[in-house]
């Protein structure tokens, strides 16, 4: 099974999702490529994006491939992917706005994000993947639209975002590799 990749940073091992959300809340920004894997269902695809979150401005990403979608862009701007902006060769987009937040490979890593800053885990725990000491933690939501389960793996020390696995109603439907990262 695939399993999802985020960012890096300093800190140790937590007692419980409080010292997550703070490192995350302090972290000021990353460049980060990820390959993200969307299950449809019927089909699965693969992107790959450049992803650029700040603290302070707006996370913007950038899809390279496949080669018919490279070059379109998105733009979140805020605490919350309300203010989204799909773009391409300079052309916005009005009505992009995902019809489940969160689940879609323009908003994932994005609503994530906010997660590890501002959410309490329902379930933290440790494990081993290739020899390292990853530490596991589980979101979970409920509203009208059905649950939402977030799993998300750190690196247990550093807290470097590993892997991530999204589901929708027990029913996964984003992987998220990060293949490259680099704190700015």
């Amino acid at each position: 099974m695939l399993l999802l990749v985020m960012l890096t940073g300093c800190g140790g091992a937590p007692a419980d999702g409080q010292t997550v959300r703070e490192h995350f809340a302090q972290l000021t920004g990353f460049e980060a490529e990820l390959k993200i894997l969307s299950d449809l269902g019927q089909s699965t695809l693969e992107y790959q994006v450049e992803y650029v979150y700040n603290r302070e401005e707006n996370d913007t990403f950038t899809i390279t491939a496949p080669e018919s979608l490279a070059g379109i862009g998105g733009t979140i701007a805020g605490t919350d992917s309300a203010s989204f902006t799909l773009q391409y060769d300079g052309l916005a987009l009005d009505d992009a706005m995902p019809q489940r937040t969160g689940l879609t490979p323009a908003d994932a890593l994005f609503c994530l994000l906010n997660d590890l800053r501002t959410a309490e885990p329902a379930q933290i725990w440790t494990e081993r993947v290739d020899g390292q000491p990853l530490l596991a933690l589980r979101y979970e939501q409920e509203d009208a639209d059905g649950k939402v389960e977030k799993q998300v793996w750190l690196a247990e020390k550093t807290y470097q975002p590993v892997c991530a696995e999204l589901y929708a109603d027990g029913t996964r439907v984003l992987q998220i590799l990060v293949t490259s990262y680099r704190e700015t």
